[in-house]
């Protein structure tokens, strides 16, 4: 009962956590990454935000993989970035010194409240607040059936030996809580873990401090994994280990080091002296952003920028574009331009041929060709996109290059969609159903009709940049999506690859949307027709 009670606590602390974001997510009314991308603009400033959004949004891994996708979005430097991290890091602290207290006889009382909140309040900021609520109930619970178990097995002859045999060997605790903290992919619900466990009476300040110090490594390591795959995220996650590995060390061999006593000078009780020992540990570390600029200069030592990659082929794209960002961003609308003139193309080739009621020899192969030309100029143009810098764009053009840049993330599915998916179904209407083609042939022809309206709307929006072209989107997507829902109730009758065909225009009718989501997200009308 003892381990089932463990897995739980551990559990109900982790959906807490994730619990306990979204709700304060829903309290702010926005997407955090961009609410901190508004405090960057100054180190100093991006400190300061950094750290109120740990507090308001107490997962360090969330924290951590928030900052690495900042640096990914290649708009902001990512010194400032790190300056984000740190503050985030420390701003997370908060939690922990709350959770710090013996306020598990009082889950009931957050639950309740949240609960009332949750289900009974339909404004967004109140059930965020709710939601906030139940989260930190459940945490509390956690923390109490932790604390439950380790009170059970405090008194076990193997759990006393084990505890003894782990001061022997406190290298070995340090790391294996932050290989923990790697598996649970949270400081903060490892540190809560921590907490718990004194209640065993097995635990006392050094080790706790140890397992507080392997937390934060293993918050570090997270942070590195999430972020190698990118140069900046990898400048990122090496800066912060550059900064935090050492000072581990170094406190790890102080803490060993020091008598007990000495320890003890800390405030509180031993969960708050552990949680201060957290807070302590990431200010300390907050100081590294005064030493950035050599930070910096090491890091593009270590991580080199890579050369820009030449083009393959499939796009006439100029790297020394790249030095003129608009030209650059122009040269990519151009190019996504060509692209829907090859889906243009290969929608009406399938129609057509179900038109001539055959499908000729070669359009399979016509069609794969295309789809293949097509991805591939996808991904160089993604590349290039990431190669424009935003801040050196007018607010307009760093809209338009965020919406390509979404686009080209729908782009293999609608590829896919018009292209094998749509042969196939045609191939097999044909086929399978020939005495049923004829009646089918003017309802698959009037959505392919608005299927290519819908597609022209979207070209004329990224040409002219007009946000009215983004309304229009929406509008005309909530039309099409009516239309096809009715056409398909009114004709029941309809061989299964007609309806497959309609299901297709249905989906891209609702992924060719989702860039005027993007380009006008500003737009109150656009809100409006979002929710």
């Amino acid at each position: 009962m003892e381990t089932i009670n463990l897995v739980a606590g551990v559990l109900l602390i982790l959906f807490g956590l994730r619990f306990l974001r979204k709700g304060f997510a829903r309290v702010m009314g926005g997407d955090l990454i961009d609410w901190l991308q508004d405090f960057t603009r100054t180190r100093p400033r991006a400190w300061i935000g950094g750290v109120a959004g740990g507090v308001v949004m107490p997962s360090s891994t969330a924290a951590a993989l928030l900052s690495v996708q900042m640096t990914r979005r290649g708009n902001v430097a990512w010194e400032n970035v790190l300056a984000v991290l740190l503050g985030a890091q420390l701003g997370t602290t908060a939690l922990i010194q709350v959770l710090s207290f013996d306020l598990q006889a009082f889950a009931g009382a957050f639950i309740a409240a949240g609960a009332a909140l949750f289900l009974y309040v339909e404004a967004p900021r109140p059930r965020g607040i709710g939601q906030a609520l139940l989260a930190f109930g459940f945490m509390l619970l956690g923390m109490g059936l932790l604390g439950d178990a380790a009170r059970a097995l405090g008194n076990d002859p193997a759990v006393i030996n084990l505890f003894a045999a782990l001061g022997q060997l406190p290298v070995l605790f340090l790391i294996g809580a932050a290989l923990l903290t790697l598996l649970m992919q949270s400081a903060t619900a490892s540190i809560a873990l921590a907490l718990a466990l004194v209640a065993s009476g097995q635990v006392n300040l050094t080790m706790l401090l140890l397992w507080v110090l392997g937390a934060n490594i293993g918050l570090v390591l997270t942070v590195l994994l999430a972020g190698w795959g990118d140069p900046q995220g990898r400048r990122l996650g090496l800066a912060n280990l550059l900064v935090k590995g050492p000072l581990v060390i170094a406190l790890a061999a102080l803490l060993l080091s020091l008598p007990l006593a000495s320890l003890e000078m800390l405030p509180g009780t031993l969960p708050q002296q552990a949680a201060w020992g957290h807070t302590l540990f990431n200010l300390v570390a907050c100081g590294a952003i005064l030493f950035a600029a050599v930070l910096g200069r090491w890091m593009r030592i270590l991580v080199p920028e890579p050369a820009a990659a030449e083009p393959s082929g499939a796009t006439s794209l100029d790297p020394l574009l790249l030095q003129n960002p608009t030209l650059a961003l122009n040269a990519v609308l151009r190019e996504t331009l060509q692209v829907f003139d090859h889906l243009h193309l290969m929608r009406e080739k399938t129609m057509l041929a179900l038109s001539d009621g055959a499908l000729p020899a070669e359009l399979k192969a016509e069609m794969e060709r295309r789809r293949r030309h097509i991805l591939d100029a996808c991904d160089e143009l993604v590349e290039f996109l990431d190669w424009i810098p935003d801040d050196a764009l007018d607010d307009e053009d760093e809209i338009l290059k965020e919406t390509l840049d979404d686009f080209m993330r729908e782009l293999p599915i609608i590829v896919r969609t018009l292209g094998p998916d749509l042969y196939g179904e045609a191939e097999r209407l044909l086929r399978d159903y020939p005495d049923k083609v004829a009646s089918a042939r003017p309802l698959l022809v009037e959505a392919a009709a608005r299927l290519s309206q819908q597609m022209n709307t979207v070209a004329r929006m990224l040409m002219r940049e007009r946000p009215e072209f983004g309304r229009k989107i929406l509008e005309r997507k909530h039309e099409n999506s009516r239309w096809l829902i009715q056409a398909k109730r009114n004709h029941s009758g309809l061989p299964y690859p007609a309806w497959e065909i309609l299901d297709d225009f249905q989906q891209l009718n609702r992924r060719l949307s989702g860039v005027a989501y993007v380009y006008c997200r500003n737009e109150p009308e656009v809100e409006a027709l979002q929710g």
